[in-house]
């Protein structure tokens, strides 16, 4: 019979999240703890109005509304309410549709159904925008220090992030929203590890933002389940077969990453980058750089004999499609994304439906751009570096390295720019007023004591 050992924590790991959870409260929260948490909300509802018109969010919707549930929560740019379960999974799955969510310094997108849970359970209770900021906060802190605890579940095995330790944030974030004691907590983090499941090989169809939708729904149902008295084994992270054992075996934990939990906030110390490109985010550095060369030489796509592109392995193994079919397969796609920024001079969210990805000049230009692994390239804490080259027809050969992508703590977009680009995602679904309306609640949520007039605006359609 297999001998099976605890990862050896030195720490009651599980029970010191419980308690920061139980005790989370708005006032021991920093202010740019606020402030950041703020600006990631209002990118995240802006992304999740414009995915609540893609296919895959529209099915979560007809889900939702034929199931007959509880008419509680806000089915965001659909029009209609359900429960906060079908809801949260419908706005998790909106919210990642685009792959145009803000991600976390660290790792990805591992926060990918938060705000859905939190949006959804916050109006069925009919809490204030404090009570839903300090639910958030939680719910985002719990998720960074356990992606501090074991990093290599961003590429380790084949998991999805959103759906492994973003359910896990969903559960912290929910259950801070019910009020439960830190037991309760623990008991719906242990239910939502049996729940934990995602994986990569998922990437480029519906079922990766689906991911975000479970998450949501995940810790939605775990918190609501805990809270009626539904039990689960205690210690979930560090106990033997827990979830640590379950993800990691060899790998090594690292405890560490607990220590400033409610002292220090990762919102503050490592921060969330705003994409500003609606792809996966492992193809932004290289278009960056290949924006920047096109800026500075002017290059113009006719004048372009072929084009290579530099990564990290991490992004060769991840981005994969290099004649994409669909508009989800041209968000993996260095030879299409880079075509689009060569031909356009910008990425935007009309690049990625089935009938672009299929524009044979684009298609053309595509074909003279490959791709390579450098293994000198070192990933971590934002950096994701790419080095495009492009050689021309004229003999000439530039290039440009990029570390740091746009959006990123490093580079970050302007408050302009993040205003703008929500404006551009809400449109798919609002009228003007309606999103001057929703950015006003947006940005001064701790002044709500009611998020029911902001979710009313949040289901409309635009015309």
């Amino acid at each position: 019979m297999e001998t099976v050992e605890s990862p050896g924590l030195s720490i009651e790991y599980t029970a010191k999240i419980a308690g920061f959870v139980a005790e989370a409260a708005y006032e021991k929260i920093p202010a740019e703890a606020l402030e950041v948490a703020k600006t990631a909300i209002i990118d995240c509802i802006g992304v999740t109005l414009a995915g609540s018109r893609e296919k895959s969010a529209g099915i979560c919707g007809l889900l939702a509304r034929g199931e007959g549930a509880k008419e509680e929560s806000t089915v965001i740019g659909q029009g209609f309410k359900s429960s906060a379960l079908l809801a949260s999974l419908a706005n998790g799955t909106a919210s990642h549709a685009l792959d145009y969510d803000y991600s976390f310094t660290q790792m990805g997108q591992p926060m990918a159904g938060l705000v859905a849970a939190v949006f959804s359970l916050a109006e069925a209770l009919a809490a204030s925008g404090r009570e839903l900021l300090t639910a958030y906060v939680a719910g985002f802190e719990v998720t960074a220090r356990l992606v501090g605890t074991l990093p290599e579940l961003a590429s380790r095995g084949g998991w999805h992030s959103p759906a492994t330790v973003g359910s896990m944030g969903a559960a912290a974030a929910s259950a801070r929203l019910l009020g439960l004691g830190p037991e309760g907590v623990e008991m719906a983090l242990g239910i939502t590890a049996s729940m934990a499941s995602g994986i990569v090989a998922n990437f480029a169809t519906m079922t990766k933002p689906l991911h975000a939708g479970l998450a949501a729904r995940n810790g939605v149902l775990a918190a609501k389940l805990a809270k009626e008295g539904f039990t689960s084994s205690p210690a979930i992270f560090e106990r033997p077969r827990g979830f640590f054992h379950a993800f990691s075996r060899e790998l090594p934990i690292r405890e560490a990453a607990l220590e400033t939990l409610g002292k220090k906030f990762d919102l503050v110390e490592r921060g969330i980058r705003i994409k500003p490109y609606p792809c996966g985010g492992l193809t932004h550095s290289a278009i960056d750089a290949l924006l920047e060369l096109r800026s500075e030489y002017g290059i113009r796509p006719e004048a372009v004999e072929k084009i290579s592109v530099a990564v990290a392995q991490d992004a060769y193994n991840n981005i994969i499609y290099d004649r994409p079919e669909t508009g989800l397969q041209g968000k993996f796609s260095l030879p299409y994304v880079l075509a689009r920024a060569l031909a356009h001079g910008r990425v935007v969210l009309d690049h990625f439906t089935d009938e672009a990805v299929k524009d044979p000049l684009v298609r053309e230009l595509g074909s003279k751009i490959s791709k390579e692994v450098d293994s000198t390239f070192e990933e971590g804490e934002g950096r994701r570096p790419s080095r495009v080259t492009v050689r021309t027809n004229d003999g000439r050969t530039l290039s440009r390295r990029v570390d740091f992508a746009k959006g990123s703590r490093r580079s970050p977009m302007s408050p302009e720019e993040i205003q703008e680009k929500f404006v551009e995602c809400a449109a798919k679904t609002l009228d003007r007023k309606a999103i001057d309306q929703v950015l006003e609640h947006l940005k001064n949520l701790e002044r709500m004591p009611d998020l029911r007039p902001l979710c009313r605006l949040l289901m409309a359609r635009a015309q």
